[in-house]
C-alpha cells in the first residue's frame, strides 16, 4: 500500500456522524450538487467531507457554507475556456489557474481553518507516487492540485519540490478518508458507475478523458467497498467534459439521492 502525506492533521468527526465521499469525473461533478441539494433540503447533518477531484472542488464550496443554489448558479456561468488556459510547458495541454482563481473568487483566500465542515481534498506526488491528504493551508490551491488531471492539466509544483497531479490516479472515491476523519457511516457519490460508455473516441480529449476513466473506475474500487452507502447517479452516457448536460447532470445527483434517502436518514442518526 502506497504511503500517505499528510498536509495538515486529523479531523475527528462526532460519534454517530455520517460523512461524505465526492469521487472524481470532471464535468459530471455537477451531479454532486444534486446530491447536495437532497442533504441540504432534507437537513441531514454531515461531519466531514473528503473529495477527489471535481469531488474536491465541490467539496470546498459544501464545506464553506455554500447552498446548493449557489453552486448551481456557479455552474451557469462557467465554461471550460474560463477555467483553464493553454500552456506550453511540455507538462499538460493547459493550466488551471483560472480555476483556483474561481474558488478564490466565490470562497475567498480562506484556509482549512476556516471551513464549516472539516474537509480533506485527495492529490497525488508523481515524484513519489504517493497520495498527498490535504487539511491545512490554501483551500483553493488544494481543490486545484486535487482536479489536475495528468496528461491534460498541468501539474502543481509545490515549494517542497511535489509535483502534484489528479488525486484520482491513486483514490478517486475516498471513503477510507471519510472514516478515518472520525464518521462512523460514510455516504459515497460515485461518478464512473461503469467503467466505459461504450462510445467511440473522436479526439485526443476523449482519448484523453476516457483512459482516466478508466483509470477512475478501478482506483475507485475501494471507496466503493468501503463506503456504508452508495449513489451512483445514471450518467454513464455523458461525457466528462460535456458541460452542455449540467441540467441532466444535476437531476441524476438528485434522483439517486432522493432514492436512497430513507437509508441515509438511518445513517444520519
Amino acid at each position: 500500500m502506497n504511503l500517505i502525506k499528510q498536509i495538515g492533521g486529523l479531523w475527528s468527526g462526532r460519534r454517530g456522524s455520517l460523512g461524505l465521499a465526492l469521487g472524481g469525473g470532471a464535468a459530471r461533478g455537477i451531479a454532486h450538487i444534486g446530491v447536495i441539494k437532497v442533504l441540504q433540503e432534507e437537513e441531514i447533518p454531515i461531519c466531514c467531507v473528503a473529495g477527489t477531484s471535481i469531488g474536491s472542488v465541490v467539496g470546498a464550496f459544501y464545506c464553506a457554507g455554500k447552498s446548493w443554489r449557489e453552486m448551481w448558479e456557479i455552474t451557469q456561468s462557467i465554461s471550460w475556456g474560463e477555467l483553464v488556459r493553454p500552456t506550453f510547458s511540455g507538462m499538460g495541454l493547459v493550466k488551471t489557474e483560472r480555476l483556483e482563481k474561481l474558488l478564490v473568487e466565490h470562497l475567498g483566500e480562506i484556509t482549512f481553518d476556516d471551513l464549516q465542515v472539516p474537509l480533506t481534498t485527495v492529490a497525488v506526488d508523481i515524484m513519489t507516487a504517493e497520495p498527498v491528504l490535504f487539511r491545512s493551508g490554501s483551500v483553493a490551491r488544494a481543490a486545484r492540485a486535487s482536479a489536475s488531471i495528468p496528461g491534460i492539466f498541468e501539474p502543481i509544483e509545490t515549494e517542497a519540490g511535489q509535483f502534484l497531479v489528479d488525486g484520482g490516479v491513486s483514490d478517486n472515491l475516498p471513503s477510507r478518508v471519510v472514516r478515518e476523519m472520525g464518521a462512523s457511516a460514510v455516504l459515497a457519490v460515485d461518478l464512473n458507475r461503469e467503467s466505459s460508455d461504450g462510445k467511440t473516441p473522436r479526439n485526443l480529449l476523449d482519448v484523453t478523458f476516457r483512459t482516466f476513466a478508466v483509470l477512475m473506475w478501478n482506483t475507485s474500487r475501494e471507496g466503493r467497498e468501503d463506503a456504508d452507502l452508495l449513489l451512483a447517479p445514471d450518467i454513464d452516457h455523458i461525457g466528462f467534459h460535456d458541460l452542455g448536460k449540467a441540467e441532466e447532470l444535476f437531476a441524476a445527483g438528485e434522483e439517486s439521492a432522493r432514492r436512497a434517502l430513507p437509508q441515509i436518514r438511518k445513517l444520519a442518526v
